[in-house]
């Protein structure tokens, strides 16, 4: 594991309060409020590719974003990396185990330099309590996660890992024109990107896209994807 964010030295800018004061989840609260906030919680700086958060350990604390962007993965039982969402500037994460003062649920790896402020249980909680917007703002958050987790047991359960790389695929791409017998992902991720988001591994990744592109319902041109049979697809993807 890489170092802890703990183990960052602090860093406070003017810009990073002014960034903090606009965190969705602050929005609405009070400059007296802020103020007090701001005194409390700690600013930490990040680099791209750093583990901010380890799945399993305990930290009574909530993380908002000030700069930067993280990706937030839970590994399973087959050692596959899922993504289970990333987070950018206006974000925040870590409320469950600041709620509930568990483990940590997941994973969070930065995807580029940043800075995020780490606001103590005791506070968060107290926010929470004078502060209805807040709450509201959390319970929101909490209705996302149980949607997501649903969401993703549906998909597991239902659809094979080839399945859901085909499902991935017909989601990304955009019709080329008006002609929509082709459409195209101008921008394909990567083996690993692809199985982070599908919920599977890059081995089953490659044999999907292998299948497909020997079948001739895709191709490959330029640094594009392009699928060329989208209702084939379709039908690869969910026929049981």
């Amino acid at each position: 594991m890489q170092d802890s964010v703990h183990s960052l030295s602090p860093t406070v800018e003017a810009s990073d309060l002014e960034r903090l004061r606009i965190n969705d989840l602050l929005v609405g609260l009070d400059d007296k409020a802020f103020a007090k906030l701001s005194e409390t919680c700690e600013f930490l700086t990040f680099t791209k590719g750093q583990e901010l958060v380890e799945e399993g350990t305990f930290q009574n604390c909530i993380y908002l974003m000030v700069k930067g962007q993280v990706r937030i993965v839970q590994g399973d039982a087959s050692d596959v990396d899922l993504v289970y969402r990333e987070v950018g500037e206006d974000g925040w994460f870590g409320e469950i185990a600041a709620l509930d003062k568990g483990e940590r649920t997941a994973s969070v790896f930065a995807l580029s330099d940043g800075v995020v402020a780490v606001l103590p249980r005791v506070i968060f909680i107290n926010l929470i309590l004078e502060h209805r917007q807040i709450a509201v703002k959390i319970l929101e958050s909490l209705a996302a996660v149980i949607r997501s987790s649903n969401q993703r047991f549906s998909e597991v359960s239902s659809f094979s890992g080839i399945q859901r790389v085909y499902l991935l695929l017909i989601d990304m791409a955009e019709p080329t024109g008006d002609d929509t017998s082709e459409w195209v992902i101008d921008q394909m991720p990567t083996h690993e990107q692809l199985a982070s988001k599908a919920m599977t591994s890059k081995d089953v990744v490659a044999k999907a896209l292998s299948q497909i592109l020997q079948m001739e319902l895709a191709k490959r041109r330029t640094g594009k994807f392009y699928i060329l049979n989208r209702e084939r697809l379709k039908q690869l993807a969910t026929e049981i």
